[in-house]
């Protein structure tokens, strides 16, 4: 979760800002050669961000009212890691938009990964009072406040993130962190099954949810929301294996052996993984005598 509420903020306002501009390039490329906003979201959903770079720089000289080709440049070089020339065009949307209140909270974030802490909280509160329908901004908010271990702030932040947007899944999950650090498991369990509703693709609450149903011994429960965060990302090895463990302790052991196996192969301690399997391929042939036995002794009393 180191990141997440950083690179969350950048997603979501993409979702905002560049799926709906990419409907529209898609819809009305006739809208002229000097539509570089629009080529340049073509070129960036199409992985050519150099050439989104160049449509964007066109876009600002053409139109330098727009915010939008400013804001998704910023967040290019800000993905890039060119910090300060990101932060130049998050300051100078700030200055010509103030209620544009995403660039105000990814350069918070900028001052927060720099060390500029007292900036950053400035910046975030600026960002949550840009703009007062914005649920994203009071949940990045939220995030810092809680990295600061400030949960009764962090807590009120969230839901007003909430109050906003009561389908803000980003502000579910951030009650539900506020709640585990108190020790309110069934809270927070709450909490994370309300972001894994409004945002599916969640990963991370789906593996915190899966956790405490373990810890609750609901193996069965949190073996369905694993089987689920696996399939969200069939490459992260420890889900594989924390699965595989519990379908061993389910009984499930063919499955298991696959989990723990798919959990191999993507990289997971090789150690971990062969003891694991082991065991599962022990139990396993133990139970193919049984049944051969069974079989066995069927056939002599039907004779």
């Amino acid at each position: 979760m180191a990141n997440k509420d950083l690179r969350a903020l950048k997603q979501a306002v993409r979702t905002a800002l560049i799926l709906p501009a990419a409907v529209l390039a898609l819809a009305g490329c006739a809208s002229g050669p000097a539509d570089h906003y629009a080529r340049g979201v073509e070129h960036y959903d199409r992985g050519r961000i150099q050439n989104a770079v160049a449509e964007y720089r066109s876009a600002i000289r053409t139109n330098p009212d727009d915010p939008r080709p400013r804001f998704n440049l910023a967040v290019i070089y800000q993905d890039e890691g060119r910090l300060d020339e990101a932060e130049k065009l998050y300051r100078s949307i700030a200055e010509r938009h103030p209620d544009y209140s995403a660039a105000l909270s990814n350069l918070a974030s900028i001052q927060e990964k720099q060390g500029r802490t007292a900036e950053a909280e400035k910046s975030y509160r600026s960002a949550v009072a840009a703009n007062r329908d914005d649920a994203y901004a009071a949940a990045q908010f939220g995030y810092f406040l809680l990295r600061l271990d400030r949960l009764e702030e962090a807590d009120e932040m969230f839901r007003e993130a909430l109050r906003r947007d009561s389908t803000c899944g980003n502000a579910h999950f951030g009650l539900g962190s506020v709640a585990e650090r108190r020790g309110k498991q069934a809270e927070a369990l709450r909490s994370y099954k309300e972001a894994m509703h409004y945002n599916p693709s969640d990963l991370d609450a789906h593996l915190r949810a899966a956790r405490l149903l373990a810890a609750q011994g609901k193996r069965s429960d949190a073996v369905s929301i694993l089987r689920k965060a696996c399939d969200l990302d069939p490459d992260r090895a420890e889900t594989f294996l924390t699965l595989g463990r519990l379908l061993r302790e389910e009984g499930t052991l063919r499955e298991a052996s696959e989990a723990v196996e798919h959990a191999k192969s993507r990289g997971a301690p090789t150690l971990e993984c062969d003891t694991e399997l082991s065991g599962l391929y022990r139990r396993l042939a133990d139970e193919a005598a049984s049944a051969c036995g069974q079989a066995a002794s069927g056939k002599e009393t039907n004779r």
